[in-house]
């Protein structure tokens, strides 16, 4: 009977022990996954800058696109109004 309480005893202990060994290596791991996730999170974050970065970029580029195209457009307009009232004052001359 003491042997098999003596063997209930150690076998106890020795479970214990490894699930304190178990719980250590359960929290250094999940201390590793939280370092991880953060590094991720700054990784995503600096990625998203940078896209909305050079979205921005592309927005005013195509702002002054546009910006130059109306003016452009405006310009040979007028000369082509020009043109257009010189010719009546020539034909009306």
């Amino acid at each position: 009977m003491e042997q098999i309480l003596a063997f209930v005893l150690g076998a106890g202990a020795g479970l214990v022990i490894w699930g304190v060994v178990v719980a250590f290596r359960t929290a250094k791991l999940a201390k590793q996954n939280e370092e991880s996730i953060r590094n991720v999170e700054l990784w995503i974050s600096r990625n998203d800058e940078m896209v909305n970065r050079r979205i921005d970029q592309e927005i005013d580029r195509v702002n002054d696109l546009h910006t130059d195209s109306i003016s452009h457009t405006d310009s040979r307009v007028d000369k082509l109004e020009s043109k257009i009232t010189e010719n009546k004052k020539i034909l009306k001359g």
